[in-house]
């Protein structure tokens, strides 16, 4: 065979597995359904420790309210993260405004629409996943 042929060949090699890796990265990404792990994430994490630790009932009684505080924890910790990048963000621009010419204020105003709504969507997400879970 010629080192033309050679290196083609490898190339379609190449290609080939990574359709093939990025198909099954992409088939386990789909499987996950987002809005049931926003849902459960409380059952799933018991499920993990009762799975890898057999719990007992005894154990399970006692682990949950942990788990359950834990998460709420985590929830409320995540919330002040956000409210706080939007503080440092809102600073920024004010400050990056008085720099500017007044043609690039209005791109920086259309920039701070949509950070603004980035973080309203981030919001609603945490909001939603505080929701009961439907069955």
């Amino acid at each position: 065979m010629n080192r033309r042929f050679k290196v083609i060949l490898v190339f379609v090699g190449v290609f080939l597995a990574g359709a093939i890796c990025g198909g099954a990265v992409a088939s386990r990404v789909m499987k996950q359904d987002r809005p049931d792990w926003r849902r459960g994430t409380r059952l799933q994490l018991m499920d993990r420790f009762n799975e890898e630790l057999k719990l007992t009932e005894a154990q399970k009684v006692k682990i949950a309210p942990i788990v359950s505080r834990a998460q709420e924890e985590t929830q409320n910790f995540r919330r002040e993260s956000i409210r706080g990048i939007a503080v440092v963000m809102e600073r920024m621009h004010t400050e990056m405004a008085a720099e500017l010419t007044p043609e690039q204020r209005l791109r920086l105003e259309d920039m701070r629409k949509r950070f603004r709504e980035r973080a309203d969507r981030m919001r609603r997400e945490f909001r939603d996943q505080d929701r009961p879970a439907r069955p």
